[in-house]
């Protein structure tokens, strides 16, 4: 299964400082929704920090609870100064991607770079009944609201895609034509409507996301994830990795084991 790593406790130790941030896995709606997550402050103080959020190919449902904000959003790139107002609470749905489209029939593209509140997606949804809740009814009310919405839905081809080619992401762009039986053009059109990023940047994002996870599971060094990545040499590697998430791989795994 994919499963895109945000680590942003490990990147910025100012939001370490003053922010919890947690993840939750429900089985029962792993076909649509990666994980919930969840971020607090650790005080009253008021204060700003950044937030690094890492680009991953999901849209997420997040949910801004004092604010009273709920809405989709995705990154098509890496955001290493998303400011956050203290205190504040937060919460929210990392859809596979591919969801976002199947839910709600918008082009993903729509939903990237933006913020598109809820209740102009879903007419149904009930914004003032929602922020009526506690902040734990709230989150409780919020899985129950994806059981309701996909409960008689399967998972379509594009919302399985990022599962089986996370396995074996192909090393060029026209290995992943061929895979799908999709010409260049067609395959562009597709991946912006289903996901909302070009297949290049899937295939970016795949590759870089298997590195992460062999770096931060404290088991391999840099030169190591080379045999096990398509990445052509160590310079390309590097600028790529450090594109992504800010650090070179040695950086990382420094502050990893700090």
């Amino acid at each position: 299964m994919y499963y895109p790593i945000q680590i942003p406790y490990i990147l910025n130790k100012n939001f370490s400082k003053n922010v919890m941030y947690s993840e939750e896995i429900v089985e029962s709606l792993q076909n649509f929704v990666i994980c919930f997550w969840e971020m607090q402050s650790r005080s009253d103080t008021e204060k700003s920090v950044e937030n690094i959020i890492i680009t991953d190919g999901c849209i997420d449902l997040v949910v801004g609870y004092d604010d009273r904000e709920i809405g989709y959003a995705g990154m098509s790139k890496t955001n290493f100064n998303y400011n956050i107002d203290l205190p504040a609470r937060f919460f929210g749905a990392r859809l596979k991607p591919g969801v976002f489209h199947q839910l709600t029939g918008l082009p993903a593209k729509t939903a990237m770079d933006t913020y598109i509140p809820l209740d102009e997606v879903d007419k149904n949804f009930n914004s003032d009944l929602f922020f009526s809740l506690s902040f734990e009814q709230a989150k409780e009310y919020f899985k129950d609201y994806f059981y309701k919405i996909i409960y008689d839905k399967k998972s379509d081809f594009y919302t399985q895609m990022f599962d089986d080619l996370s396995k074996d992401p192909p090393p060029t762009t026209a290995e992943l034509y061929q895979r799908l039986y999709f010409s260049p053009r067609q395959c562009q059109r597709l991946f912006e409507k289903h996901f909302g990023i070009t297949p290049q940047m899937v295939l970016c994002i795949l590759r870089f996301q298997q590195c992460l996870e062999v770096l931060t599971s404290g088991k391999a060094s840099p030169g190591d994830i080379l045999a096990i990545t398509t990445y052509y040499d160590q310079s390309h590697f590097i600028k790529d990795f450090k594109r992504n998430i800010g650090l070179t791989p040695l950086e990382l795994i420094k502050k990893y084991t700090d």
